[in-house]
């Protein structure tokens, strides 16, 4: 007989669905809610198997967003289930805190090898901007210096830490002062690099490398490379941030390893847990992790609590042994390619699309502010000048209410539309998107898309503060 909260938890799902918006209005954040729904996105989504969605009403969505990269291995993988499954079912210990588990020793053992061996520390935590953190923290604790080097445009996380790194002016300011002892540089610019390097004060230049919510921006072939050198003359540790770009996405583990780099840590997490389980990890190389925690004095300095728990230790070693298993970073590879050059052929198609980014299966669709000659037409004109951010919602809007896929724009570049497909993502799904895509971008100028433009940027001007 099942238990009768788990019952309750069951009709729950079952039944309430309906409320969701109102109990996220009325107890979590009412702000989200409105920005959910002025921008299309506001639906009830019950169940997700693979590449697909499907919403209260039984219509089915493909994803191309894939969670903003957690999703890698698609939605509810069954191995990943049946491997968490199979610890609950042994009734595995904890978060005890006076025990070593087997489970985290393995994991880090399975991720050392798949990294290749250089990097041989590992620090398990839930989420990407916690590792982010623990790369701050190792770099001032190893090198004894407190300045960091950041890019502009980048996103490395949302707590004050990770925060002071990110190249968005707009995120920041409300939480200021944050880290004093930031310089931001150019993405892709050895120059200025180096001359914040110079002075000999830097604990460690953090870099994604390609530019995630920046817009999947790649950088100057070399780029990296170089910049490990610099970081390496000067006594700076290279602490690169793969928590979107990681696990496959761009056709290697590492989107690093396109050259070869290098690093002295990388910050993992997202589709570390294979969907199903909230995963971070600062993978360090081990003569620079033991200047900061090697003893037993020092060893505690940086800590866990629910890092290491056996459940997400399983969804790693899962998630490592499916991605080998069925190929799915040399399908990234592919069907990224494959993907990238259907973009742009609809970018010599559509004078609306200004490039493509990216690598992989990590792409971005760079949109024009409007078509030629819509700015001028009387009703948009009205509502203030128009900006890339419009045609990106739109065209996102569009795909996800007319042809029921999931896309979304960048947060620091909000005219480049994010296209993040799962690893495992089919050609026929690549030709779907493609061809929905073009008939988006072909509506463009027409009455309808024009309409449909003017009523989505006045909802927006409506909803917006002040």
């Amino acid at each position: 007989m099942q238990d009768p909260i788990v019952d309750e938890i069951e009709r729950m799902l079952q039944e309430r669905q309906a409320e969701a918006r109102e109990l996220h209005h009325r107890h979590v954040n009412p702000g989200a809610v409105e920005e959910l729904y002025r921008a299309g996105y506001g639906r009830s989504f019950v169940r997700a198997e693979g590449l697909e969605l499907e919403d209260a009403g039984g219509r089915r969505y493909l994803d191309f967003l894939s969670g903003y990269g957690v999703l890698n291995l698609g939605h509810n993988h069954p191995t990943v289930r049946a491997a968490l499954e199979a610890v609950l079912a042994r009734k595995v210990p904890g978060f005890l805190q006076v025990d070593l588990g087997l489970l985290e020793g393995l994991a880090a053992q399975r991720l050392v090898a798949a990294l290749g061996g250089e990097l041989d520390k590992v620090f398990f935590c839930q989420s990407g901007t916690e590792a982010v953190e623990a790369g701050l923290k190792l770099a001032r604790a190893a090198t004894g210096r407190v300045r960091f080097v950041a890019c502009e445009g980048a996103f490395h996380g949302l707590t004050l830490g990770a925060l002071s790194l990110n190249g968005n002016a707009d995120r920041i300011r409300p939480f200021g002062p944050l880290l004093r002892d930031v310089s931001r540089v150019p993405f892709g610019d050895l120059g200025p690099l180096e001359r914040a390097l110079r002075a000999r004060d830097v604990a460690a230049f953090v870099v994604e490398p390609i530019l995630g919510e920046g817009g999947a921006i790649t950088p100057p072939a070399g780029y990296l490379r170089a910049a490990a050198e610099l970081c390496h003359r000067h006594g700076a540790l290279f602490v690169v941030d793969e928590v979107q770009t990681g696990i496959g996405r761009t056709g290697h583990l590492l989107a690093i390893e396109h050259e070869g780099v290098r690093p002295d840590a990388v910050a993992l997490a997202k589709a570390l847990g294979g969907g199903l389980m909230p995963v971070g990890a600062l993978v360090a190389r081990g003569d620079v992790f033991m200047r900061a925690y090697g003893t037993a004095k020092t060893c505690r300095l940086h800590s866990n609590t629910f890092g290491g728990n056996p459940l997400a230790m399983a969804a790693v070693i899962s998630t490592l042994a499916v991605l080998d298993r069925d190929r799915l970073i040399e399908n990234a590879a592919e069907q990224g390619a494959y993907l990238k050059a259907g973009l742009d052929r609809l970018q010599k198609r559509h004078r609306a699309v200004r490039a493509v980014h990216g690598r992989g299966l990590m792409l971005g669709l760079e949109l024009a502010e409007l078509a030629p000659g819509l700015l001028g037409i009387g009703p948009l004109k009205r509502l203030g000048q128009a900006t890339s951010w419009i045609m990106a919602q739109y065209v996102a809007h569009a795909l996800i209410e007319d042809h029921a896929i999931v896309t979304q724009a960048a947060l620091n570049r909000e005219g480049v539309l994010k296209v993040m497909p799962p690893l495992s993502i089919t050609r026929a799904a690549v030709d779907r998107f493609t061809a929905a895509l073009d008939t988006v971008l072909d509506g463009v100028g027409h009455g309808r898309a024009i309409g449909s433009m003017i009523a989505m940027v006045a909802k927006q001007r409506r909803a917006s503060p002040g």
